[in-house]
């Protein structure tokens, strides 16, 4: 048989061909071990970059808060965003990605290039499981706690990335930049180590955990319907969730609208501990990426006696 180059051409082409539907159809089916190893590595990432950024702030105002308050950005967040978003979208880019900052133009630049570099965690004891792109959302939060970070009360301080299935809340992490502590866990799967915990450090008073900004009407209430109860007033979603998995709180309540972002890292944290994370209705949370991106029915965040808690709000 004589080969021409046109049959050379031919063959060469039709090989190219083949790659890339191959690759189209790898893209669309996602390893959750190596989503959730990338979403330790960037939610490290941007806290990484707002470490480096604390002392260099550009602060905007957003406008006002439905409690008066100033809605605070700043350039920590949008560095920490962009950071975030394309570490998972140059290693998924199939994956549907909501963030807090999603309306942010992102430069490329050799500062971010060194982050989305990613090298997998440890996660060896982790076993793989794969599912389909488009049944995945990500939901980040690049800066949980805007406003307490630019009070230097860096204790509130998170970045949170959650993966949600079919609208359901399955991995979710918390990273606390100047603790330098990630939380994560994978429902039914594995968590990490901080939260394999058995100790009991509740007290006899039930603690309960509310927002020290966003409290809406939630003390009156609470003082109309509970004696012997300790009021927390804390920042932070994530914070104050992971006052609940640490067993610091017996729950964390919320009582006006929230943005999804805040809540659904941990929302799968809790679930993976056993716990409950609801609307004040007992209604499930939708993190589905056609869904409202605001929680309007408050939150009740539990690890235990989560109906003790449901109808007081």
């Amino acid at each position: 048989m004589r080969i021409n180059k046109t049959t050379i051409i031919g063959i060469f082409s039709c090989m190219i061909i083949i790659y890339i539907i191959h690759r189209r159809k790898s893209s669309r089916i996602i390893n959750l071990k190596e989503a959730l190893s990338l979403a330790i590595y960037a939610s490290q990432s941007g806290g990484n970059v707002i470490l480096e950024n604390r002392n260099n702030l550009i602060i905007k105002n957003k406008g006002l808060t439905k409690e008066g308050l100033e809605d605070k950005v700043t350039s920590a967040d949008y560095l920490s965003h962009c950071i975030m978003v394309k570490t998972i979208k140059h290693h998924f880019p199939s994956l549907n990605v909501i963030s807090e900052e999603s309306d942010t133009l992102c430069s490329p630049s050799d500062e971010m290039e060194k982050f989305i570099k990613h090298d997998s965690s440890n996660l060896d004891y982790v076993k793989e499981e794969w599912v389909k792109a488009d049944d995945l959302t990500i939901w980040i939060d690049p800066l949980d706690a805007t406003h307490e970070f630019t009070e230097k009360l860096y204790q509130y301080v998170t970045t949170m990335v959650c993966i949600a299935l079919n609208g359901k809340p399955i991995i979710g992490v918390i990273h606390k930049p100047f603790e330098n502590i990630t939380s994560w866990a994978w429902v039914g799967k594995s968590r990490s180590a901080d939260l394999d915990t058995n100790k009991k450090v509740y007290g006899e008073n039930v603690k309960i955990s509310i927002s020290r900004s966003h409290s809406g009407k939630i003390k009156e209430i609470l003082n109309e319907k509970l004696t012997n109860y300790e009021l927390i007033e804390a920042a932070g979603a994530g914070y104050k969730s992971l006052q609940v998995a640490y067993k610091e709180v017996d729950a964390y309540l919320h009582i006006t609208a929230i943005k999804k972002w805040d809540i659904c890292a941990g929302n799968a944290i809790l679930d993976a501990l056993g716990g409950k994370m609801t609307d004040r209705e007992q209604r499930n949370i939708d993190y589905s990426k056609n869904s409202n991106v605001i929680n309007e029915n408050g939150l009740i965040a539990t690890l235990n006696n989560h109906d003790k808690f449901i109808g007081l709000l």
